[in-house]
């Protein structure tokens, strides 16, 4: 067995989390080209957790080590990773779409409203696991749904919506209707002001737990659904299979947010499963579609604590991919209680 396999092995032990050769190997191509942990767990793809214990590995075998704030290869860690083959880091993200496949060009007047709009936006709540994407984020969703036909005389719901895609969306008047339902009352009444101000009259809003079945006159009324699950199993049911419950019928479509930092690949698996057996096919996967705004609590989360030189976040590090989904003839309605903890598990670094 080589050493990178059994270092992966060790890790596992440790986390609970499933890691393999290949997930080292990518902390270490990231670490050639960045010393900053959070742009290692960015780089590498690699669920947060997983890279603080792979990196606490590294350096107890004296392949790393810490200077202040910076997480460095050493020497033998460079010899030795050159020996096994392992490579810097590439990044060829496209300049002009930033790797989204789409440009915000279309809806350019409605996304200097919206960066007006949001600046009083409610800031993010640790209790209910917020963090908002990045106003170009939310514009670029709007952007996509409406390139694959998915916003132009729809009825569209969002739920949770601390990225105010709701508002986004109404504000381009161009769906037929659009719900938000969020468990944050701060939320609701923020977009309910902007609604009665600008007069969106397709925008509804109301307040639900996503943790209890959705009521009945939500179920089967809606073309196209937009989510940012909670990144557990249950977290993922309560959001995006309630989600899946809301439409009418084939060919709708799900807007659903999944990272790395959170979820491995072994999760994403799983994930995609569920998708398949409830009756979608995963038509885009576009990674690090979306952007997050760092949130004002993150010293207070698990990812802060396992971050072994305490550093700050110099920029945008936490992103995810962007599926999209759609329904393919009969497909599962799935609207349970759910008593399990939604927002925490094993790779989980924003609680």
């Amino acid at each position: 067995m080589k050493l990178i396999e059994v270092y992966a092995s060790e890790v596992r032990k440790r986390t609970n989390i499933p890691v393999f050769a290949r997930d080292v190997e990518r902390v270490l191509s990231a670490l050639f080209v960045t010393s900053d942990f959070w742009e290692v767990v960015r780089y590498s793809m690699v669920s947060l957790p997983a890279v603080a214990s792979i990196i606490d590995l590294l350096k107890r075998e004296d392949w790393v080590g810490y200077q202040g704030e910076n997480i460095v290869l050493t020497e033998k860690g460079k010899r030795e990773a050159e020996r096994l083959g392992i490579y810097p880091y590439r990044r060829y993200t496209c300049d002009r779409c930033n790797g989204r496949t789409v440009t915000i060009d279309g809806f350019k007047d409605i996304y200097e409203d919206f960066l007006k709009i949001q600046e009083d936006r409610p800031e993010a709540l640790h209790r209910y696991d917020q963090g908002y994407v990045t106003p170009e984020t939310t514009m670029a969703r709007v952007a996509l749904a409406d390139m694959r036909g998915d916003l132009r005389g729809k009825e569209i719901i969002v739920l949770g919506d601390d990225d105010l895609v709701g508002l986004a969306l109404a504000l381009t008047r161009l769906p037929k209707r659009v719900v938000v339902i969020d468990i944050d009352k701060r939320i609701l009444d923020f977009e309910n002001r902007i609604k009665n101000e600008r007069g969106l009259e397709i925008l509804d809003l109301k307040r639900v737990d996503l943790r209890d079945p959705l009521p009945d006159d939500l179920l089967g009324k809606f073309d196209v659904f937009f989510t940012d699950p909670a990144e557990t199993l249950p977290g993922f049911k309560a959001f995006a299979y309630r989600g899946i419950a809301t439409l009418k019928g084939a060919g709708c479509a799900g807007y659903i947010g999944l990272t790395h930092v959170e979820t491995s690949l072994s999760k994403w698996r799983d994930i995609q499963r569920f998708i398949v057996e409830a009756g979608l096919v995963i038509t885009d996967i576009i990674n690090e579609f979306n952007e997050y705004v760092n949130w004002p609590y993150y010293r207070s989360t698990r990812g802060w604590e396992l971050n072994p030189v305490k550093s700050d976040p110099k920029g945008i590090w936490y992103v995810s991919a962007l599926y999209r989904v759609e329904t393919v003839g009969e497909f599962q309605r799935w609207n349970e209680p759910l008593a399990e903890d939604i927002y925490e598990d094993e790779e989980s670094s924003t609680t």
